[in-house]
């Protein structure tokens, strides 16, 4: 991709009688370029585009998706952001989970499991993010409908309408002068018409001015005396994608716009092919695929591939969905108000004038890595020098840093983790803690505004092809159960005893015992103690052994095994000061009964108004991905048999676990300690390798195809056990500024 230089004048003819127009003025037009490129550096803005393996969920499948993160006008991987987030949303405007993902030079992939979110049949919406993209307003987030059934019949529901979002425009389409663009496909140039009929307030000098992703590729002054005037623009000095023209006054204040498409076809070519067509059955495949540009010289990049079964998959062609090319270049929220031009939007979502003009900082901070920063405070102001310490149990990890002269500290070079909480403990520089306050910039969700009407469309499922590719799938899914010897359990999961918004390890359900919202709204103000001994089996108080401590102690026990209190999904015992320390010397400081005063402490401070739900794990079944999470190193060398089975020892002591969930969902109630702070970030989440579901749907899930110096590469896949079509869907870039996609519907055959 290649911008010319800045066309600093041209000559604009009047179409009536050819005359042109006055001298232009160089200073001025170099002025409004110097102002775009000044705007552009100092506020580069991000696109970031999801490609997903389809757009049709079952309520059991996984959403796999690559994120493209692209910057500035030659899309070049983002340099601002190394952090993105993606939410899934219900028409209702809820958001049912947000979830964040690592990006490293401008890509990175992930899944969402919907299995253990209970969610009913209809529309979604996938939102994605990054937190610098949200100064550039709400049209700057990306956004893309899915269907999801939940193994039900097909309802009639809206569906998200996401071509389509409410703009508001600086420039009102009946006043001043007009401007008008031809826009001929066969024709080198674009012709730009500007007019204005008995206005004098416009005799002053304007200026049409030319961009495309932010960058001036045009601009001359305009003099309205003339009347009538027609510009022949050459489309060559822009590359592909919108071209936006507008006409400002002298105080940098938009006339009139509009915006045009110019496609010079110079995207990536994506060639995909196997040695045959058809093959059978658990075959397995070889896909060939070559990318070159519009020259035919091979490309190396970067891509992704989704291999989907046409019996249980809208294809995406036919769900209206953007693929790269056209999100990136022609941009998902443009309306085309005419075959050749595109009125009153904005090409770089979020981008106008007054934004260009205003230099104040950005209200959101570019995330480049995950950073843990803060104050240290004393008497209200900044505590200079003082010590600033950072754990970890899982993953381990002990960093010390010092605060600056104003307080402020930062920790940078984390883990990537999923699981992770921080302990944060700062003193002066003496080692004190007194008057010491400990604040932590948390990062704070966006508020989006609610859909509304307009952002769905009536679609009555059940009189369209779409009902058809759904109840299909669902068909396929029970055969291929089947076939595996596991038939499919129609059970009514709304009817299934849940805990919504908990952090169960095990999933929905994925308990020994469940004590549900509707039987705690019965309780009123009784404390969540005494709830845990009048609702939970087998709950007493006992006595364990800890080793290498000798004396025993006294601590909440079901069933014979050590309670562990979980709260939000962070463990209780986190902030309990022998937890960790377990040296014989913990026999004389610690009481026989300290840690079980500290666990009533945390369980009288909340009330059954404040708990949605309460589960209890203490078969191996439920318990186990709780030790995997919960239990250090200590406490696994001290287990039963070999196995993650507690404190064991000599008694064999397993630990039970009660995960609560409270409304707030702010974890456990920590007694102030001066200068601690419990931090729990929203965790990373990692990718999971693919693995088909075998009953349709996405057969084969390739996010990280790199193609080498030839522009080639081979993707291998198993076919699956029934006869069907497969559709290959194929994206990415160069990571150079070109971009590709390519659909192979019903492209490989499958018999028996």
């Amino acid at each position: 991709m290649c911008f010319k230089l800045l066309m600093l004048f041209c000559f604009l003819s009047i179409s009536a009688s050819g005359q042109s127009v006055g001298e232009p003025m160089i200073h001025d037009v170099k002025q409004i370029k110097a102002v775009v490129d000044s705007a552009r550096k100092n506020k580069p803005q991000e696109r970031l585009y999801l490609h997903l393996d389809k757009f049709n969920y079952l309520s059991a499948d996984t959403i796999w998706f690559k994120a493209y993160l692209l910057e500035g006008p030659y899309l070049m991987p983002s340099t601002k952001s190394g952090i993105f987030y993606v939410e899934l949303v219900d028409e209702l405007s809820n958001v049912i989970s947000r979830m964040k993902f690592p990006v490293r030079y401008g890509l990175g992939w992930g899944n969402i499991g919907l299995a253990e979110k209970d969610l009913p049949t209809g529309h979604y919406v996938l939102r994605a993010y990054t937190n610098w993209m949200l100064n550039f307003g709400e049209e700057a987030v990306y956004t893309t409908s899915i269907y999801i059934s939940n193994m039900g019949s097909v309802a009639t529901k809206r569906a998200f309408n996401s071509g389509k979002k409410e703009r508001s425009s600086m420039v009102k389409p009946n006043e001043g002068p007009y401007l008008t663009i031809r826009n001929p496909v066969d024709q080198p140039s674009v012709e730009v018409t500007i007019a204005v009929q008995d206005e004098p307030k416009y005799t002053s000098e304007c200026y049409l001015v030319g961009q495309s992703r932010g960058v001036v590729c045009y601009a001359v002054p305009v003099n309205f005396n003339k009347g009538k005037m027609v510009a022949n623009i050459m489309k060559e000095i822009f590359p592909t994608g919108i071209a936006r023209f507008t006409l400002l006054d002298k105080k940098f204040k938009p006339l009139k716009e509009q915006l045009t498409y110019i496609d010079h076809h110079d995207q990536l070519k994506m060639r995909i092919s196997t040695l045959n067509d058809k093959h059978k059955t658990q075959d397995s495949i070889a896909l060939n695929i070559r990318v070159t540009d519009q020259e035919g010289k091979p490309v190396e990049g970067s891509f992704s591939l989704a291999i989907t079964d046409d019996t249980g998959v809208k294809l995406k062609s036919e769900t209206k969905q953007s693929n790269i090319v056209e999100y990136m270049l022609k941009n998902a929220e443009l309306n085309r108000q005419s075959d050749d031009s595109l009125e009153f939007a904005k090409e770089w979502v979020g981008y106008n004038w007054k934004d260009i003009l205003n230099t104040a900082p950005q209200k959101y901070k570019a995330e480049p890595e995950f950073l843990i920063t803060g104050r240290v405070n004393s008497t209200f102001k900044g505590l200079a020098q003082a010590k600033v310490s950072l754990f970890s149990q899982k993953p381990l990890l002990i960093r010390d840093t010092v605060a600056a002269a104003d307080g402020r500290f930062i920790f940078r070079n984390l883990p990537v983790a999923d699981t992770t909480v921080y302990k944060i403990q700062a003193t002066n520089k003496r080692g004190g803690n007194f008057l010491v306050t400990l604040e932590v910039d948390e990062w704070i969700p966006p508020v989006f505004k609610p859909f509304s009407r307009n952002d769905f469309v009536e679609t009555d499922l059940q009189d369209t092809a779409f009902a058809k590719v759904v109840k299909n799938s669902i068909a396929s899914r029970k055969q291929q159960e089947q076939l595996n010897g596991k038939m499919l359990n129609e059970v009514n999961i709304a009817a299934k005893k849940i805990v919504r918004g908990s952090y169960n390890l095990n999933g929905p359900g994925g308990a020994d015992q469940i004590i549900s919202e509707n039987e705690l709204q019965k309780e009123g103000k009784k404390t969540l103690y005494d709830l845990l001994f009048q609702k939970v089996s087998g709950l007493k108080i006992g006595s364990y052994v800890f080793p290498p401590s000798k004396i025993r102690k006294f601590g909440m026990m079901i069933n014979g095994q050590l309670m562990k209190v979980v709260i939000d999904g962070v463990d209780a015992d986190l902030t309990y000061h022998y937890y960790q320390i377990m040296d014989t010397a913990d026999d004389e400081r610690e009481g026989m009964q300290e840690r079980y005063q500290f666990l009533k402490t945390n369980l009288e401070y909340f009330t059954a108004e404040d708990i949605t739900g309460i589960e209890v794990m203490y078969n191996s079944q439920f318990n186990m991905n709780y030790n995997k999470k919960f239990l250090s190193t200590n406490e696994l060398m001290f287990n039963k048999g070999g196995g993650l089975t507690g404190v064991g020892g000599v008694s064999g002591i397993d630990y039970a676990y009660v995960e609560v969930t409270t409304r707030s969902k702010k974890g456990p109630f920590m007694k102030p300690t001066p200068g601690t702070y419990l931090y729990k970030p929203l965790p990373f989440s990692l990718p999971l390798k693919f693995q088909s579901s075998g009953y349709g749907g996405t057969i084969h899930w390739e996010p990280n195809i790199v193609t080498n110096e030839k522009g080639e590469a081979v993707v291998s896949f198993r076919a699956g056990a029934l006869p069907a079509t497969y559709t290959i869907v194929m994206e990415g870039s160069d990571m150079n500024g070109q971009l590709g996609s390519v659909i192979k519907p019903a492209f490989i055959t499958i018999t028996q």
